[in-house]
């Protein structure tokens, strides 16, 4: 992605879990909406694995299924690796470019589940509109496109709240879990706030609203499309290719 370094990589490594509001809230949303059954097997795909916290609660859940993991950093893929060591040949991790659509045709058909975290923002609105259709063709009928990602306000005061609520998990998280507001002092430092700082030159973030994203996920064929939890500007949205469990 344009702009982003591994420095930005590791950084995140370091302070994702503080950064992001609420992720193990997020984890177990991601696997309740898997549309399978606990002891089903099938294929998974994460776009974008992190430290691969998503695909870990996935493997865990579902101990039949497989998931491959693609992420454009070498450090973030390898934290992924480390995190999936016990479950062996059900992780297979690959590097990707995500604005460049090759690697779209190297993934399998049929998959039950695709799944992104804080990702798919770095895409344009066309690059989004693609990116739907594009997975909705490799989905097995009644598969899920499930996406958790840091919006575009609709208006200023959808802004203002969001980066204030944004603040205040970091500040209560850093307590929570570093014990306390150094991380957060440094989530300040580094402007990651960006609804309380926007840059209209940002290389990097080119959120959309969540009312365009849902109506590109219908404009791409998915159906029981729906926002299923939303914190501080974070949204956990998608919807399902029409078929089985429809």
């Amino acid at each position: 992605m344009q702009g982003w370094t591994e420095e930005h990589s590791q950084h995140f490594i370091d302070l994702g879990r503080i950064y992001t509001p609420r992720r193990d809230e997020i984890a177990q949303a991601f696997v309740d909406l898997v549309p399978a059954n606990d002891d089903h097997a099938f294929t998974g795909v994460e776009l974008g694995t992190g430290q691969g916290w998503l695909t870990t609660a996935i493997l865990t859940r579902y101990p039949n299924a497989t998931m491959i993991g693609l992420d454009g950093s070498e450090a973030m893929l390898a934290a992924t690796v480390e995190a999936t060591t016990q479950f062996g040949n059900r992780f297979e991790g690959r590097l990707f470019r995500l604005e460049d659509p090759a690697w779209i045709d190297e993934l399998p058909e049929g998959l039950r589940c695709i799944v992104s975290s804080l990702v798919i923002h770095h895409l344009d609105s066309p690059g989004k509109q693609g990116l739907f259709r594009a997975l909705f063709a490799k989905l097995a009928p009644g598969g899920g496109l499930l996406i958790n990602d840091v919006m575009e306000p609709a208006g200023e005061w959808s802004r203002r709240h969001w980066a204030r609520a944004w603040n205040e998990d970091v500040r209560s998280q850093s307590l929570e879990f570093a014990g306390d507001e150094a991380a957060y002092d440094q989530f300040v430092s580094d402007k990651w706030n960006f609804y309380e700082y926007p840059d209209p030159e940002d290389e990097i973030d080119h959120p959309s609203t969540v009312v365009e994203q849902l109506n590109w996920l219908g404009a791409a064929g998915f159906t029981r499309i729906d926002v299923w939890w939303a914190r501080a500007g974070h949204v956990l949205f998608g919807g399902y290719k029409p078929g089985e469990g429809s």
